[in-house]
């Protein structure tokens, strides 16, 4: 059977990381300009010895050039939209069913629907969490937490 893929682009992999790290060590494929090689002392300089993490600091310690333009970072929050749906729906679920509503229970029965859901982590801004969590479906949520009410119900550990 014949792949309906097309073929990969070559892509110019120095350049595109040119771009991103304009600061970064030119390719080694270059030759140097006339003007650097007349500049070039004739006897080496000894370099003190430096290992490659302090290089690395340095370089992330410098300023950025004037030629790189960065945005303000926002403030981003790793969230589990799962565990917020069965934390928002916990309360909902337990009124519905006659069974003990102590903490132990109340954590058995989270834990057993979470483990029961597949975990949806975004990484988004705090005031965008509400309206992901309007988009996400509640079918999923609301049966693991019928089931695991019912289990709890059926073992409680106390």
């Amino acid at each position: 059977m014949a792949s309906s893929k097309s073929p990969k682009k070559n892509i110019d992999k120095d350049y595109i990381f040119n771009l991103i790290m304009p600061s970064g060590p030119a390719p080694a494929d270059e030759e140097p300009q006339e003007a650097e090689v007349q500049q070039q002392p004739l006897e080496p300089v000894e370099a003190p010895a430096r290992d490659s993490l302090s290089l690395l600091q340095e370089r992330i310690n410098q300023a950025p050039s004037a030629a790189v333009k960065l945005r303000p970072a926002k403030e981003l929050v790793l969230v589990n939209l799962m565990e917020q749906l069965v934390a928002n729906r916990l309360d909902e679920a337990f009124s519905k069913f006659n069974c003990c509503r102590c903490d132990k229970c109340r954590r058995d029965v989270a834990a057993m629907a979470l483990n029961s859901l597949a975990p949806n982590y975004v990484v988004a801004e705090p005031d965008a969490v509400p309206q992901l969590l309007q988009e996400c479906s509640t079918k999923d949520v609301s049966a693991a937490l019928v089931k695991a009410i019912l289990y709890v119900k059926g073992h409680p550990k106390h």
